[in-house]
């Protein structure tokens, strides 16, 4: 009969730690010793073992542990065969891989390393939640089969009658191949709330431990009066780990198919995209009835930004970027693709960041998209620059700028020019014993244009000549501000008169001077203390001026409010901002902002203008947002009366409308949504929509349902509904 040998173990670390017996040593663990071991990279922990020599079996029970590399093997006793290199557990099993998937059951044999065996009763519990449940299964070469089994990444609750997940993947077997990182399975029944709603002989999705990997998208649905029922059906190829494409076909019941992609890769020193989409279109007139023909439309949009090592000095940082964005029409993206750009841009630039200074140069081009753009009147800046530097603070604060700026605005068939800039400054903060904080700032800046073609400027409310023109613009201003502040227990107040006055000669703007980039101008609190509204090159504010106002301050615990108003005078009255931007003459209109935040239940912005003469609002926005964090509602409001009738010094327009928005959280995972916006001026709507969304751990959904009034050559008045659907791992 064969000898016997129990031993009993104290616990040292994470190992067994076994004293001598029968003249053999044992050392940290029972693989290491000279008495035949489970195998060479098996460690292992136990209470109790038991060795019988004759039958070659080691028998550890009690809390026993088994590590083998990253995986992990517990259970209430294992027994390891020595002549079939065979382990088996029973009671309370789990064995934990190095990807923290953890796999629970019944009974277990397993040889190899823990890498081949058979299981029987299983529930695994992947690393992302997801959790898996047969009733066996076999492992072999680092593929585990499961029989008759259910996958869902939802939680279940122990409740009797509410155990079964939201969704959940049923089949007659689940094979997770641990080596190619991917789950299949065969003969799938797909069940949602327990009702089977789609079944299908084979499907497969990659395992919780991988990034990427190629397969379907999750698939969006729609309906709209212009396309028909159309759906895209997106799938992702993953190429290598640096690189990827998407198709993305939108197959609609009334256009045919647009087919689409998108291009990635990162490239070690940046990353770029390419995206795209072409359709042979059906061709419509005037009236939208079909005309029998055919036309190819289509986009483009590309971009990247890169770093450039090898320009790299001490404390340099160069970079280059583009962008690429073209369109085979001007309605193509608003109606396939609901964006609603205006203008599209695309460039090269190279960027330097050193210090205080930045410098980038680039080519710019543009593409307008309103039916009233011309693409041979279109500007595109082939090339443009700016260069800013900045000293060291000096001991006083003081501190030097020098600004350059270029620009060569080129047209296919209209008037072409050229600008160059030079700008140096001074500035110098000081602050008093009184407690006031004094800003002096000296600039000098001159320009130089160059005109050609001019003849053929399509918008004479911009001037220009042809001709070469220079100019010299000194400014010297004094910024002033002197806070009172008062502290109560809770609250701290803030009153600030301000203060600012600009020294300049009245050198009025020429129209031989083209007018390209200080187009758009609104006279508002964000502008009324800066030295030069104008937000380019081409335009400044000439003359001595005066801007005055005072702010206030309120802060509390739940509580804060900001209100400003001001205005601001100049000398001459020299007419330089357009009809209605609300600066016309020696005074300019009275501008204010009122912010309320109270807590989290209340925020309300109003900006308004209020008439120098009369006080009568010519601006007034206010935007408000107020409830509990369950529902929460937002109107906003904007009337811009210009009162302008001389349109050839302004394009400014009116603008009244009002638009209103909610959204209601029913529980934490249902929310109703929905806006509406109409213009007051025209008594027309503009928009409103409606949906409703769920999301948990491993479903989202969503419908919802769009009405646009608005027309536009070939898009016209349509209604939109979307369906989305998201089931957790499956795209």
């Amino acid at each position: 009969m064969g000898r016997k040998i129990i031993l009993t173990c104290l616990f040292s670390s994470a190992f067994l730690s076994v004293s001598s017996l029968d003249g053999l040593s044992y050392e940290n663990n029972l693989a290491n010793a000279e008495l035949p071991s489970l195998q060479k990279n098996i460690d292992f922990a136990a209470n109790q073992i038991e060795y019988d020599s004759v039958k070659g079996l080691i028998t550890a029970s009690g809390d026993v542990t088994l590590f083998q590399g990253t995986n992990v093997l517990k259970a209430d006793k294992i027994i390891f065969n020595q002549n079939t290199k065979e382990v088996t557990a029973t009671g309370n099993i789990s064995l934990r891989d190095g990807n923290g998937n953890i796999m629970f059951l019944e009974e277990t044999v397993l040889k190899d390393g823990f890498r081949d065996g058979f299981i029987r009763n299983v529930r695994v519990l992947f690393s992302d939640d997801g959790h898996l449940v047969a009733q066996e299964g076999t492992r072999l070469d680092g593929r585990t089969t499961f029989k008759k089994a259910a996958y869902s990444p939802c939680k279940t609750c122990n409740t009797d009658g509410e155990r079964e997940p939201l969704w959940q993947i049923r089949a007659d077997s689940i094979t997770h191949d641990e080596n190619n990182k991917v789950i299949k399975y065969k003969n799938v029944l797909l069940e949602v709330a327990g009702v089977p709603i789609f079944y299908t002989p084979y499907f497969s999705h990659p395992d919780p431990s991988v990034h990427s990997a190629s397969g379907f998208l999750t698939p969006e649905f729609s309906t709209s009066s212009e396309l028909g029922v159309f759906v895209t059906l997106p799938y992702y190829f993953n190429l290598a780990p640096h690189r990827d494409i998407t198709l993305e076909p939108l197959i609609t019941s009334k256009e045919g198919l647009v087919m689409a992609g998108t291009y990635r890769q990162h490239t070690g020193n940046g990353q770029f995209f390419i995206k795209g989409s072409v359709t042979n279109a059906i061709d419509r007139d005037i009236d939208q009835i079909d005309t029998g023909n055919r036309e190819v439309r289509g986009h483009i949009f590309s971009g990247g930004k890169f770093d450039l090592d090898n320009l790299k000095f001490a404390g340099d940082k160069w970079q280059w970027d583009y962008a690429l964005r073209w369109v085979s029409d001007d309605t193509y993206l608003r109606r396939y693709y609901q964006d609603r750009s205006d203008v599209l841009q695309s460039h090269v630039k190279i960027e330097n960041f050193t210090n205080r200074s930045y410098f980038t140069a680039g080519v710019y081009g543009f593409q307008g998209l309103d039916e009233e753009d011309n693409s041979a009147t279109t500007g595109h800046a082939l090339p443009a620059f700016d260069l800013n530097i900045a000293s060291t603070p000096g001991k006083w604060g003081n501190q030097f700028t020098v600004d350059a700026s270029g620009v060569a605005i080129a047209r296919t068939d209209g008037l072409n020019s050229q600008r160059m800039s030079l700008k140096g400054a001074w500035k110098l903060p000081l602050k008093t014993r009184l407690g006031d904080f004094y800003t002096f700032t000296a600039s000098v800046r001159g320009d130089v244009f160059h005109n050609s073609s001019a003849e053929k400027q399509d918008q004479p409310i911009h001037g220009g000549e042809n001709g070469t023109f220079s100019r010299i613009l000194p400014k010297f201003a004094v910024d002033w501000k002197l806070p009172f502040i008062k502290n109560g227990a809770t609250t701290q107040q803030i009153i600030e008169p301000l203060v600012s006055i600009i020294f300049a000669p009245n050198n009025k703007n020429t129209p031989e001077i083209v007018n390209e980039d200080s187009r758009n101008f609104e006279f508002d609190e964000n502008n009324l203390f800066s030295h030069d509204r104008y937000n380019g090159y081409d335009k400044w504010e000439s003359g001595t001026r005066i801007n005055y106002g005072v702010r206030y301050s309120l802060y509390s615990e739940h509580t804060t409010v900001i209100a400003m108003i001001g205005q601001s005078f100049r000398l001459q009255s020299a007419e330089t901002f357009p009809v209605g931007s609300g600066f016309e003459g020696k005074s300019s209109d009275f501008v204010g902002r009122l912010d309320l935040t109270f807590g989290d239940y209340i925020d309300y912005v109003h900006r308004f203008r209020l008439d120098k003469d009369s006080l009568r609002l010519r601006r007034n926005e206010m935007i408000l947002s107020g409830g509990t964090k369950k529902i929460r509602v937002s109107v906003r409001f904007l009337d811009l009366d210009r009162e302008s009738t001389d349109l050839t010094n302004t394009e400014l327009v009116n603008s009244k409308e009002i638009g209103t928005g909610f959204q209601y959280l029913a529980t934490d995972r249902w929310t109703l949504h929905g806006s509406w916006v109409h213009d007051l001026l025209k008594k027309d709507t503009i928009s409103y929509d409606a949906g409703i969304k769920f999301k948990n751990e491993c479903l989202e959904f969503g419908l919802g349902f769009e009405r646009r009034l608005t027309s536009d050559r070939d898009i016209t008045p349509s209604s939109t509904i979307h369906l989305r659907l998201v089931l957790k791992h499956l795209g």
